[in-house]
């Protein structure tokens, strides 16, 4: 089966009707039973313009970094199923259930940096280990199909600043900003970096290396 995503990428705009100063369609698509529905009209000048309408904040695995007064747009949307579990770095296991990448528009941080492209993971974070640890996400990378590598800035503040007692767990949603805007169906891995603390101060890395399915969540 092929990949099932939906593009926003610009569209051919066939016959137009003419409203005014602008001529508008509109174009609508569906995944992981999320829609998403977009307005394309030319401007007098000819210029194309697409406008979103379906909000970050309405998304459950965004809401949380959408600033208060904020209505960032998704552009763009894939979702997947990754059911990635790692149990190699220092008697942890990490289970990332689902990932979803979005494109959206007129998003910022609480620095009032702008960014095009949101990741968020759904994950389980699980301590096995007899002491405690101080763990934190600190970077990611998504890579492309062609080899290429996309730095991704992890959003420190939405994480849970707890020390990870033995046998306990944290779960949630880890999130990713990417300053510019890619092509999503041309995402195929992100790699995520975490460190880690113990009770000593000693200071430990570990990357994992989470492929999404060749096709989207149905």
């Amino acid at each position: 089966m092929k990949k099932r995503y939906l593009g926003m990428s610009v569209i051919a705009l066939g016959t137009l009707i003419t409203l005014g100063a602008c001529s508008q369609t509109k174009e609508s698509g569906e995944i992981v039973n999320e829609s998403n529905s977009e307005t394309v009209y030319t401007d007098d000048s000819g210029v194309t313009i697409v406008e979103s309408t379906t909000e970050l904040k309405d998304d459950g695995f965004f809401k949380l970094v959408v600033g208060e007064g904020e209505n960032p747009k998704i552009k763009d949307i894939v979702s997947y199923d990754t059911a990635y579990k790692n149990s190699d770095w220092d008697h942890m296991t990490l289970h990332v259930d689902h990932a979803k990448i979005v494109n959206v528009s007129d998003f910022k941080d609480d620095e009032d940096r702008t960014y095009k492209e949101l990741v968020s993971l759904k994950y389980e974070l699980i301590n096995e280990d007899s002491s405690d640890k101080h763990i934190t996400p600190d970077k990611a990378e998504l890579v492309m199909n062609d080899g290429k590598t996309i730095d991704a800035e992890f959003f420190l503040n939405y994480w849970d600043d707890e020390i990870l007692t033995s046998d306990a767990h944290k779960d949630g949603y880890i999130h990713f900003k990417v300053k510019e805007e890619h092509k999503l169906s041309e995402i195929k891995q992100i790699k995520v970096s975490f460190k880690a603390t113990d009770e000593e101060g000693n200071e430990t890395t570990h990357t994992y290396t989470i492929a999404f399915p060749m096709e989207a969540a149905n």
